[in-house]
């Protein structure tokens, strides 16, 4: 079952309309119409699709949310060619040796830089990598997120996918938080308007 799918079986298990299954998640009903026809849901709305799927007691949509939402958390950016990857090993055997070198110090120079040729050159690329770096020096709640999912997982013997969407429902404040630091690290960028933190949400320092 695609996701678009999945968010249609579940409307249709609530008995809403469009407009009714819109205010209960706290999302637009343009938004509802698009993820049923063929617009993928991401961040907030997942989240919200998922808590739902598992308050009616059908799993299988749950899973469905929560695999999308877990591969949205865990996206990154590989390296396309030998010189990329020369590079970005150069950066991971400078990150690994702490010892050697002032890592926050470093990484802050490197967001410098791509600041400085994101206003220089419209390029979404440039602007992607540079919200990731601000994101990977400042993100508290994505790593707490992933300590708490494997010991959840210790625990419980259950997928890592499933642990980590469990945490996510039992720890609303720590994916705001999350929400919160991904909207900072858009700051000034073209993603800054599709990364807004939640309405009333109380902002990190």
């Amino acid at each position: 079952m695609d996701l678009p799918k999945a968010v249609r079986t579940l409307r249709e298990l609530t008995g809403d309309s469009q407009q009714a299954f819109a205010a209960r998640l706290g999302l637009s009903i343009r938004a509802i119409a698009n993820y049923e026809k063929d617009r993928v849901p991401t961040g907030r709305a997942l989240y919200q699709l998922l808590r739902l799927a598992r308050e009616l007691g059908r799993q299988d949509l749950a899973e469905k949310f929560s695999s999308a939402l877990s591969a949205e958390f865990a996206d990154s950016i590989e390296p396309l060619n030998p010189e990329e990857k020369a590079w970005s090993n150069a950066a991971i055997a400078l990150f690994r040796n702490k010892d050697m070198i002032d890592w926050k110090r470093f990484s802050q120079s490197i967001v410098n830089s791509l600041e400085d040729l994101s206003k220089k050159c419209v390029d979404k690329n440039v602007e992607a990598i540079l919200v990731e770096a601000r994101y990977r020096l400042s993100s508290f709640a994505e790593r707490e997120i992933a300590s708490l999912a494997k010991k959840r997982q210790t625990k419980t013997h259950e997928g890592y996918e499933k642990a980590y969407s469990e945490v996510l429902l039992e720890n609303p404040d720590l994916y705001t938080r999350y929400l919160q630091e991904r909207a900072e690290a858009a700051r000034g960028t073209s993603f800054e308007k599709s990364m807004v933190s939640p309405k009333g949400a109380r902002k990190t320092k």
